[in-house]
């Protein structure tokens, strides 16, 4: 386990910092969606470097905790705060893809910079303030022999509970994002199948040498997409391994 978490913190260091120093550096790829990478990419840095070396640290000495109740409850914060951000991000993103793909005349004007930007901040506000009551549980614990704590059995673990906080952050931060991103990928996918018949459909009545007006509204459509067709399939690919790999941490 200790060359697996090794491995996970090398190359997660390695790819979030390469993905924040690539889109910091280069102004042409200061886009929103770009933003919103860099988001997850800044909350699974804080995911690895606040949790991997301490889970290694543990898996070789388990008692007594030595790290203390401040940073106990620290960490179980970032932690929290980090995936609950993650979450909140690949949503928004999956959002403004939908929009771009499902809805481009609307996506065209809203899709700014500056709203990105805001979303982004919203959501790390939203994940720290969601992720207090939980890391607020967390404290130093004891085993207890003949009524008194033995020190040496010191761990972080939940002190005290707050009546079903996990419950409401499993189906806030889980289910009700994974029923939204799913709903929404269904529509992205059937979006696509009915472009390409339609684009079928348009190239063949265009070979006739007919032009309907379906043909006219569909050509207008199309330039206005033509920043985004290109990338649509890498898109879904790429929110869905970033979905992927945040469901497991």
């Amino acid at each position: 386990m200790t060359i697996v978490y090794a491995l996970i913190l090398v190359a997660g260091l390695i790819g979030n910092i390469c993905t924040c120093v690539v889109i910091s550096r280069n102004k042409y790829m200061h886009t929103a969606t770009n933003y919103y990478l860099f988001s997850l990419a800044i909350s699974d840095l804080l995911l690895l470097v606040l949790g991997l070396p301490q889970e290694m640290y543990q898996i070789w000495v388990n008692y007594p905790y030595i790290f203390g109740e401040e940073f106990c409850i620290f960490r179980g914060l970032t932690s929290e705060m980090s995936t609950n951000a993650s979450i909140l991000t690949i949503t928004a993103f999956t959002v403004e893809r939908y929009m771009a793909i499902c809805h481009p005349l609307k996506a065209h004007t809203m899709s700014k910079l500056n709203r990105a930007i805001k979303i982004i901040i919203a959501i790390w506000l939203c994940a720290a303030v969601c992720a207090a009551p939980l890391a607020a549980q967390l404290g130093i614990i004891y085993s207890e022999f003949n009524d008194e704590p033995i020190l040496e059995s010191a761990r972080c673990n939940i002190k005290r509970a707050f009546s079903h906080s996990f419950e409401i952050s499993t189906f806030v931060f889980f289910i009700l994002p994974m029923t939204v991103i799913s709903v929404l990928y269904v529509l992205i996918a059937l979006e696509l199948r009915r472009t390409s018949v339609v684009s079928r459909i348009n190239s063949e009545t265009s070979s006739n040498g007919v032009t309907t007006p379906l043909t006219r509204i569909k050509s207008r459509r199309k330039k206005i997409r033509s920043n985004n067709q290109s990338s649509r399939r890498d898109v879904v690919k790429l929110l869905g391994k970033s979905q992927f790999m945040s469901i497991i941490i």
